[in-house]
């Protein structure tokens, strides 16, 4: 029957697999026969003591089927033996309808549909499967991914996980976490998503005994798996011209994996397996740059410093929001911007996004610049953008063309410094900037910002500056300025808090030929404690480990940092603006929207109105030193003449005496407070407003 004409070869090699109807009591079965090859001498003799492998595979499938884990279900399995010797051997089970594999669906998932939630769902249905199968005392030794088999079912899951290829297979009481590192040290998955894949299956931390026996098998099995064109050459030569056709995975560079949940590239290296792929020109280039600009940068920030609160500051617009449009919620936000006042908004727009979301961000920039806002965006790269210049360009125009004239500023890239965004080095970086300012002569008015580096590391900074192609010039230097895991942004990372960091961007800025003397703060939020996978450091899998070093923090917290954050980048005068991300956002947000039917506004988005209706009409006037150790007062004055104090404490609450006449006192929150009997006031690390005569 496997050679009549309606025999189908599903795959060929030294093991073949056929589907075949078989014809039982007048019913039509399709099954699969697994067609062994006729095994060499030494494979006889073991086959002789164990089974064939057609036995072996037919008792490890009733095995997992007697014990409710996922196989083809079994059917029959045939040997015919000539004086000894194996001549045939053929296993028999259902033929699966509408199956895939777990390598086909990770695969097509990483080239095609690489979004973070999809990925998790895949690897979490597996470890609860393979987990399932050990549980049963089975260990499969050779458990690739091509040789586990599921189903993509409604909403984005996977299930019916069906184990195959089981002739290897050993049937024991139970599985040693030696055991299970080995079945899992065969598994493909980028190294990072790997280590969630571990905690998935152990549902814990994974043990250090198991940890130690993966690693050295997965070591093992790579030099297996290097070493397997010398041993079969004619077999890896076939398999090689398949895979140049399309390669099963992407190469681990062009890995990019988009969180939904928390609004960010997701990270699949590890560190180790992320720095083999730096080039060395990345390294030399900061080296090269910082070394050039440490002296002359050095001496502009001791200056920036010592001028820090010195000169007064207009209040207005100083404060931006960052939205995401493209959504059917985005007349929600509108209103809730309506609250805050007209203040600058700020789009981003994603590269890898489809054309809908463009479509639609595009007009919510029409909508917002109509509605008396100042609009600013951000063009958004992934990884293909960097691969494909021509598709990149080709986005950059689409929004170009058509937000050219009513938007403030545009940010070309985003987070450059993290892989996981798509750029390796500043050839890339600078790949994306050619593209975006080839444009710019058809929209002359356009103001673009960058490099938008992440976080405290300005020797990248330096270098992405440096990288700007010739006669490219920044109308402002835009950075992602985080301080979130020292704490309170008063905290100090070595000699440097948040005052400290932006004097020297602002040297930085002052110094560098390639952008203008200006510093904007593009994107800035604090974690929020339990809010698991769409926390920006809790995404993509909330890990039953430990976390050291969580910068999450209450929502108390987060509001009050926040106003305080604002005030001493912006009131130093050395931030012009500061653009908080975002608005809406269960894990960062102002409001929570985890209920999509009741958004919950939450006491930043509070404290940020009233602070806004504080000082948006007001100038910055100095900054005053209270007795003891934190207290601070910053000095404002509005249109009228009148004058307030923003007060607060970054040490121990305590009562202090301001050294003016003062008035009413509101909390941050708009609670009416009580004052001492002469001028004392109580602070705490919640800003308070005081009115001052």
């Amino acid at each position: 029957m496997i050679n009549s004409e309606n025999a189908e070869v599903l795959t060929e090699g030294r093991n073949r697999n056929i589907k075949i109807d078989l014809v039982l009591e007048r019913k039509t079965l399709p099954v699969v026969v697994k067609v062994f090859g006729r095994p060499w001498l030494l494979k006889n003799a073991v086959a002789r003591r164990g089974g064939s492998k057609a036995r072996r595979t037919w008792l490890a499938a009733q095995h997992l089927s007697e014990a409710g884990v996922g196989t083809p279900p079994p059917v029959a399995f045939l040997e015919h033996w000539v004086e000894g010797r194996l001549v045939e051997s053929y296993m028999v089970t259902v033929y699966q309808d509408g199956i895939s594999s777990f390598a086909a669906e990770l695969g097509h998932l990483l080239h095609k549909e690489s979004e973070c939630e999809k990925l998790m769902s895949l690897m979490q249905s597996v470890a609860d499967a393979l987990r399932s199968m050990h549980g049963a005392g089975f260990l499969h030794n050779d458990l690739g991914n091509q040789n586990i088999l599921l189903r993509r079912q409604e909403g984005d899951a996977w299930g019916d996980v069906q184990f195959i290829d089981l002739n290897r297979g050993r049937i024991r009481e139970t599985l040693t976490p030696r055991d299970r590192a080995r079945d899992i040290s065969r598994l493909y998955l980028p190294s990072d998503l790997l280590r969630v894949f571990k905690e998935m299956y152990y549902d814990c931390v994974p043990p250090e005994e198991f940890q130690t026996w993966e690693t050295r098998y997965r070591k093992r099995f790579a030099f297996h798996t290097r070493t397997r064109k010398l041993r079969h050459p004619i077999r890896e030569a076939r398999q090689a011209r398949k895979s140049a056709e399309l390669p099963l995975y992407p190469c681990e560079k062009d890995l990019w994996i988009w969180d939904e949940r928390s609004g960010q590239a997701q990270t699949s290296l590890l560190s180790k397996d992320r720095s083999r792929h730096y080039p060395l020109e990345r390294h030399w280039e900061i080296l090269y740059s910082t070394i050039k600009a440490i002296v002359p940068v050095w001496r502009e920030y001791k200056v920036q410093l010592l001028s820090a609160f010195s000169r007064p500051v207009a209040m207005q617009d100083r404060v931006g929001m960052s939205i995401e449009v493209g959504t059917e919620h985005f007349e929600r936000q509108l209103k809730l911007l309506a609250a805050l006042g007209p203040i600058p908004v700020f789009v981003r727009f994603y590269h890898h996004k489809p054309l809908s979301h463009r479509a639609a961000a595009v007009e919510a920039v029409r909508i917002l610049h109509e509605a008396g806002h100042s609009v600013s965006i951000a063009l958004v790269q992934d990884r293909h953008a960097v691969l494909d210049a021509a598709s990149w360009q080709e986005f950059a125009d689409y929004v170009l063309e058509r937000i050219s004239g009513i938007v403030d500023m545009v940010e070309i890239g985003h987070a450059i410094n993290r892989v996981k965004w798509g750029v390796w080095d500043y050839s890339e970086y600078r790949k994306l900037v050619v593209s975006v300012s080839n444009l710019k002569a058809r929209y002359p008015g356009l103001m673009l910002t960058g490099p938008a580096v992440i976080d405290f590391e300005y020797p990248y900074v330096l270098a992405a500056l440096d990288a700007l192609p010739s006669g490219v010039s920044l109308g402002a230097l835009s950075h992602h300025l985080y301080v979130d895991r020292r704490g309170a942004p008063e905290n100090k990372q070595g000699r440097f808090s948040t005052l400290e960091k932006c004097a020297l961007a602002k040297a930085i800025a002052r110094h560098s030929n390639r952008c203008e003397d200006r510093f904007i703060i593009s994107e800035v939020n604090w974690p929020i404690v339990g809010t698991g996978v769409y926390s920006p450091v809790g995404s993509p899998y909330v890990s039953p480990a430990p976390r050291f070093d969580d910068p999450s923090v209450s929502e108390a917290d987060y509001a009050d940092y926040m106003i305080r954050y604002v005030l001493i980048t912006v009131c130093s005068g050395m931030v012009e603006r500061v653009y908080w991300w975002r608005l809406v956002a269960h894990g960062f947000g102002l409001v929570d929207d985890i209920d999509p039917a009741q958004w919950r506004e939450r006491s930043s988005y509070k404290m940020l109105t009233l602070f806004l209706q504080w000082v948006q009409a007001s100038t910055f006037e100095s900054r005053i030193e209270l007795s003891g150790d934190g207290p601070v007062a910053f000095k404002f004055t509005r249109e009228d003449g009148s004058q307030f104090l923003i007060a607060y404490t970054s040490g121990a609450a305590c009562e202090v005496k301001l050294p003016m006449p003062i008035g009413d006192v509101v909390s941050g929150d708009g609670t009416a407070l009580e004052k001492g009997t002469g001028e004392e006031v109580q602070l705490s690390g919640r800003p308070v407003y005081i009115a001052v005569f």
